[in-house]
C-alpha cells in the first residue's frame, strides 16, 4: 500500500537509491549518493523537511518530490507567494502514475500552506535553490525534454507550459573573441578583472552557491566604475558526466544605462577566451525563450541548444462568484 509522508533524517540513503533507480535522463548525476544530496539539497539554509514529500510502499521508498520557493526582490529572504515543485522522482512501479500524482498534490498543499498563490512545476533561473549540479547542468532548467515521463506528470496534473528554457553549450577549442570596431573601442575604454571566489552579493547568492567555486569577470571603465559582471562556476559534479572540463555561466549583469552597447558580448567573449586558456573545454548556460536579448547574444557567440526544459504553471482558477 502506498503511503506519503515528509522527509525524515534517515531518508538520504533511500532517496539516493530512488534517484539511481528512476529514469531521469542523461542530465542527472549518476550514481547519486547521500553526500551529493546533502551538499546540494539538505544543507541549504532554507531547506524545509515538510517540503520534501516521500512516497513509500511498505518500508521501501518508491518516490519523492521537492517543493520550494525562490528569493524576494531584494534577494534577502524567500518569497513564498510563488512556489514550485522542482522534481518528481519515482522508481519503476506498477502504480507509478498514482504515486507521482499523490506527490504533486501534496507538494501543492505544502506550497499553499506557506502562502503560495502561484504554483509552478520545475526549477528555473529564479527558482534554482536546489539540485544545481545534480540535474540539468549549469542551472536547473525546468523539466527537461530528456525526462518525458516527468513532464507527463505535470501535464496529467493539469499544468500548462509557462516558458521553455534552452540548455546552450559552446565548445571553446577554437573560440576566438569577435574582432570588430565596436569591440576594439570597448577594449580601449575598459578594463577587465577576474575575481576568484568573489564576495557573494546577497543572502540568496550566498545560499545557492555555497560549496561551489565561483569566478566573476568584472568590466569597468577607465575611471574604475563597474559596467557589468559575468559569473561562472566550476560545473561539478555534473561536468564529470560530460567527460570534459566545463564551466557554467550563471549570470551576465550589465548596468542598466549601459545595456545595448555591446558590453555583454565583449564581456562574455573575453571571459570565454580566458577560461579556454585555463583548460575549460565547454561553457554551458541556460536561456528562457522569453528572454529574446539573451538568446540573441548567445547565438552570436556560437552557442547551440543541446536540449530544452519546460517550466510549467498551474492555471489560476477563477474564484466563485
Amino acid at each position: 500500500m502506498i503511503a506519503f509522508r515528509c522527509f525524515r533524517n534517515d531518508d538520504p540513503p533511500r532517496l539516493a537509491d530512488t534517484w539511481r533507480c528512476a529514469d531521469l535522463g542523461p542530465a542527472a548525476v549518476q550514481p547519486m549518493t547521500s553526500a551529493l544530496l546533502e551538499a546540494c539539497v539538505f544543507s541549504k539554509p532554507y531547506f524545509d523537511r515538510e517540503g520534501l514529500l516521500v512516497a513509500v510502499d511498505g518500508t521501501r521508498v518508491v518516490g519523492f518530490a521537492h517543493a520550494g520557493f525562490g528569493p524576494n526582490a531584494a534577494r534577502s529572504a524567500l518569497d513564498t507567494s510563488v512556489g514550485t515543485t522542482m522534481l518528481v522522482v519515482v522508481v519503476p512501479h506498477e502504480e507509478h502514475e498514482r504515486i507521482a500524482a499523490g506527490l504533486v498534490s501534496r507538494c501543492e498543499d505544502y506550497l499553499r500552506s506557506r502562502g503560495a498563490r502561484t504554483l509552478l512545476g520545475g526549477g528555473g533561473p529564479a527558482l534554482g535553490g536546489f539540485y544545481r549540479g545534480l540535474y540539468g547542468g549549469s542551472d536547473v532548467p525546468g523539466i527537461l525534454d530528456t525526462a518525458p515521463a516527468m513532464q507527463a506528470v505535470f501535464e496529467r496534473a493539469g499544468y500548462e507550459v509557462a516558458d521553455r528554457i534552452a540548455v546552450l553549450r559552446r565548445a571553446l577549442g577554437r573560440f576566438r573573441p569577435p574582432v570588430n570596431r565596436l569591440q576594439v573601442a570597448i577594449q580601449r575604454a575598459t578594463r577587465l578583472s577576474v575575481v576568484d571566489e568573489p564576495p557573494r552579493r546577497s543572502w540568496w547568492e550566498a545560499a545557492v552557491t555555497s560549496g561551489i567555486a565561483l569566478r566573476r569577470y568584472v568590466l569597468a571603465n577607465l575611471a574604475g566604475e563597474t559596467l557589468g559582471t559575468a559569473t561562472f562556476w566550476d560545473m561539478q559534479p555534473l561536468a564529470s558526466c560530460l567527460g570534459v572540463t566545463a564551466a557554467g555561466l550563471l549570470d551576465v549583469d550589465i548596468e542598466g544605462p549601459r545595456r545595448r552597447q555591446g558590453l555583454a558580448s565583449y564581456l562574455v567573449a573575453r571571459a570565454m577566451h580566458d577560461l579556454a586558456q585555463e583548460g575549460v573545454a565547454v561553457v554551458e548556460t541556460h536561456v528562457a525563450a522569453s528572454n529574446a536579448a539573451a538568446s540573441s547574444l548567445f547565438e552570436k557567440l556560437g552557442y547551440e541548444a543541446v536540449t530544452h526544459g519546460t517550466m510549467f504553471a498551474r492555471p489560476v482558477r477563477a474564484e466563485p462568484a
